[in-house]
């Protein structure tokens, strides 16, 4: 068994999905890398280094935090990968001791997001960075009014003085070396540009890192092998249909910001120049398959073939479908 990840079939609890085609069971196989390595943090009551499923809400853990950190949701829409994000993230600081009265954290390209606002109730300081009121998601996640105004965008009371807001780039942390006992980015570092800014940045976060803390990165998955994925095919597509489709494809980037596995340990992992602390499991339910949101034909939103828009776990576009992938680091 290759040392950092796990697929399905390779854990007593995985399911492998019947339906799912025996290329891309192979797909997952083969580039699973083969150097990586991953040194098991010990202890740990569960499997935390895994690909987002629709088992996964039903444990009485994982919705009780998520409710905690981001509270007020209707019980369908909990049903949500970017909370399943913040419930496990909440769930492995704890479980791992970093979240302290004294402890410190630093949030890369951090939007206006709910843990940012549970943590400040519970740590000495946090920093919140993104480059707020430009690029893509600046009239979303990003706004410009978070760096005067986070209170805003809160969804509790919190320690406003505990909670800090700055204006920088993922790419060029602008802090010392060692600086903070927890780093975390949430499905963002697929948009910084792959693969030399996902780099970048997963060496920028391990830097500032201080011995003995926790980094956490989440980012999106491809659960499975589609042609249509490969770079080479999406533009050989752009220039057949003079950039009607595929428009921002190359060689080396697909149109779709989401890692391979392959791709994760290459850019993210290896970038950072630390070790997972569990291999990272490639295992989805076949509930999770049957719940694929695919986008509308105009790409404004996403639904289920029933209609529904939840839950909202495995999305599909023209190939093959994603999901969140939660990664984990202790730097020794």
């Amino acid at each position: 068994m290759r040392p950092w990840i796990v697929v399905p079939g390779e854990r007593d609890s995985g399911i492998r999905d019947p339906s799912r085609s025996c290329a891309a069971y192979r797909f997952l196989c083969e580039t699973a890398p083969v150097n990586a390595q991953a040194t098991t943090l010990t202890g740990l009551s569960r499997q935390y280094i895994k690909l987002c499923d629709v088992a996964d809400f039903d444990d009485p853990e994982i919705l009780a935090m998520l409710r905690e950190i981001e509270p007020g949701r209707p019980a369908e829409q909990e049903r949500h990968r970017k909370l399943w994000e913040y419930a496990l993230l909440g769930l492995y600081l704890a479980e791992v001791g970093a979240i302290t009265p004294e402890a410190t954290a630093l949030s890369v390209a951090a939007g206006h997001e709910a843990p940012l606002y549970w943590l400040a109730n519970q740590i000495e300081r946090v920093v919140a960075t993104d480059i707020y009121g430009e690029g893509a998601f600046s009239g979303r996640e990003a706004d410009g009014s978070m760096l005067t105004n986070p209170a805003a965008f809160a969804p509790y009371p919190y320690r406003e003085d505990h909670l800090e807001v700055r204006d920088m780039n993922a790419l060029e942390l602008d802090f010392p070396d060692e600086s903070f006992d927890i780093v975390f980015s949430l499905s963002s570092i697929e948009h910084f540009g792959i693969p030399q800014g996902t780099q970048r940045a997963a060496r920028e976060m391990s830097r500032v890192l201080r011995p003995g803390g926790h980094l956490v990165i989440t980012t999106e998955c491809l659960v499975g092998n589609n042609p249509l994925d490969w770079p080479a095919v999406q533009v050989a597509m752009r220039v057949a249909t003079r950039g009607r489709r595929c428009p921002t494809s190359t060689l080396r980037r697909r149109v779709t910001d989401v890692f391979t596995p392959k791709e994760i340990e290459r850019y993210v992992v290896k970038a950072t120049g630390l070790s997972l602390v569990q291999p990272l499991d490639l295992t989805i339910s076949p509930a999770t398959h049957e719940s694929v949101l695919h986008w509308v034909e105009d790409g404004s939103e996403l639904r289920a073939a029933d209609g529904s828009q939840f839950p909202h776990i495995l999305l599909q576009g023209h190939g093959a479908p994603w999901t969140s992938a939660f990664l984990a680091f202790r730097k020794s």
